[in-house]
């Protein structure tokens, strides 16, 4: 982008490419895909003290936060996003936040994201340092994407007030400052008021999810990350300070449940490789492997010594 924070005023496009060139400028480099045949966009930004105010209209599109992109210039910001109008989707981080009009999300420019507008919307957008939210919100990493309704509580205090910072209608003055200051305590308001759900309850609802999916092979920690509503990080934490790994306990369950079905009798003229591959181990030589690693013998040898005894 430009200097931030930056003025623009009707920053239009009637192309993919210019509307490159317009986000860049505005906000960071993203790419873009439109949905459908027809084409144009609006950027208004006016800065309020060290923030900047945008207001972004447009028709239907896909935009995206690649990492070459990041690599190519990093942001150091954080993205607030208030719907004014038709529907909006944001993913970063595995989690996924379905806007209407009043709702709000956040997204860190520094990380992958994407955004997706099924209707023609229009969207506020906050740019904020991460000096600035940072240290009055620490967990706001783990809040990236998610949905903060504007219908109830901080969320539609918060929403008031950054519909009221609209710059194509206010011209802040001399009380910029304070008005940048309660946009980021509000914010961290809204971040204090998403609850955090206590670790065991996280922990086991992720457990519980890998024992539902475990025949799937592409059952992923991302995947379970998500299903349970946290970012990867966080929950690799929380399995690093049982003495786990995610990665690690989908394979030992996996493992489990094999050397429980080569015991029973009812399964005992099923191959081995059939069992293996019913919890998602699809590798034969690699399970064999990591069995006998886990158990001191192969499948077979356990089978047949079940057998023997």
């Amino acid at each position: 982008m430009g200097a931030f924070p930056m003025t623009l005023d009707a920053g239009a496009a009637t192309s993919l490419e210019s509307w490159r060139d317009v986000l860049a400028s505005a906000f960071v480099p993203l790419d873009v895909v439109s949905v459908g045949n027809r084409f144009h966009g609006r950027v208004h930004a006016r800065p309020m003290a060290d923030l900047q105010v945008s207001v972004v209209s447009s028709t239907r599109q896909v935009t995206r936060r690649t990492r070459g992109l990041i690599r190519r210039r990093a942001g150091d910001l954080y993205k607030v996003g208030l719907q004014l109008r038709g529907h909006g989707v944001v993913q970063q981080d595995g989690r996924t936040a379905r806007l209407a009009p009043g709702d709000l999300t956040v997204y860190d420019t520094n990380r992958p994201y994407e955004l997706v507008f099924d209707d023609d919307f229009e969207m506020l957008v906050l740019l904020v340092p991460r000096r600035r939210l940072k240290p009055r919100a620490p967990r706001v990493d783990d809040l990236t994407a998610v949905t903060i309704p504007g219908s109830a509580g901080s969320g539609a205090l918060t929403s008031a007030l950054l519909r009221g910072l609209d710059p194509r209608v206010a011209r802040p003055g001399p009380e910029a400052g304070f008005l940048s200051d309660a946009a980021v305590d509000m914010l961290a308001a809204c971040f204090a008021a998403q609850a955090e759900p206590p670790a065991d309850t996280v922990v086991t609802a992720a457990q519980r999810y890998i024992d539902e999916h475990l025949s799937d092979p592409a059952l992923s920690p991302s995947e379970v990350a998500a299903a349970v509503h946290v970012s990867l990080r966080q929950l690799q934490k929380l399995f690093e300070r049982r003495g786990a790994t995610i990665t690690g306990w989908i394979r030992d369950r996996r493992l489990d449940r094999c050397w429980h079905d080569l015991a029973d009798p009812a399964l005992a003229t099923r191959p081995v490789a059939a069992i293996a591959a019913s919890w998602g181990l699809v590798d034969a030589a690699q399970f064999s492997r990591t069995f006998r690693a886990r158990y001191g013998r192969t499948p077979r040898e356990h089978r047949a010594q079940l057998v023997a005894g």
